[in-house]
């Protein structure tokens, strides 16, 4: 479990496995997927079996003052390589509730796992593939430092270091570490 910016990050359990396909197949999330694919309660079973014993992934649901809001997951960026081993992972999150989409609240699950790859597992930097025509992703992960590494078809493969995460994430830390208002 990680705990910071406001919001826990807890792991996935096998309750969870309904809210996320029902998340993940909603119109307003699958449309930036990579797949688009409608998942069956099957598939979403099978992948929870896979992710229990695949140390080169870790997934987590994201809590908001004690409410799910969205999920959040780092893979190792090379096959064959624990989370503990990988210099590069890949970050992938989205926000179910709508209204902490395009919000600050939005960036503080980020944070805190960009603060955990960084200073826990040591890595050297964090990728992400976005749709290109998922502007506002690309608008949020350029606040936080991301810079274009190349352009595929209508993909944007993006990278980010330790030094521009923490040049450009100061002030919004700064906003997301302040005592919350209940």
């Amino acid at each position: 479990m990680l705990k910071g910016y406001q919001v826990v990050l807890r792991d996935i359990n096998q309750d969870d496995l309904s809210m996320l396909r029902d998340w993940r197949n909603s119109a307003e999330v699958s449309r930036y997927m990579l797949s688009q694919e409608q998942i069956t309660a099957e598939q979403q079973l099978a992948w929870f079996n896979k992710i229990q014993r695949d140390e080169s992934q870790q997934h987590w649901i994201i809590e908001y003052k004690q409410q799910a809001i969205g999920s959040i997951n780092i893979k190792a960026n090379t096959v064959g390589k624990k989370l503990t081993e990988a210099k590069e992972l890949e970050v992938g999150l989205y926000i179910a509730d709508n209204r902490y989409r395009g919000n600050i609240v939005a960036f503080a699950p980020t944070l805190l796992v960009n603060d955990y790859c960084f200073n826990q597992l040591g890595v050297e930097a964090l990728i992400a593939v976005v749709k290109t025509d998922n502007q506002a992703a690309l608008s949020y992960n350029q606040k936080l430092g991301y810079q274009l590494q190349k352009q595929q078809d209508n993909l944007q493969h993006i990278r980010l270091n330790q030094a521009n995460y923490e040049q450009a994430t100061s002030t919004i830390k700064q906003l997301l570490s302040r005592p919350s208002k209940h």
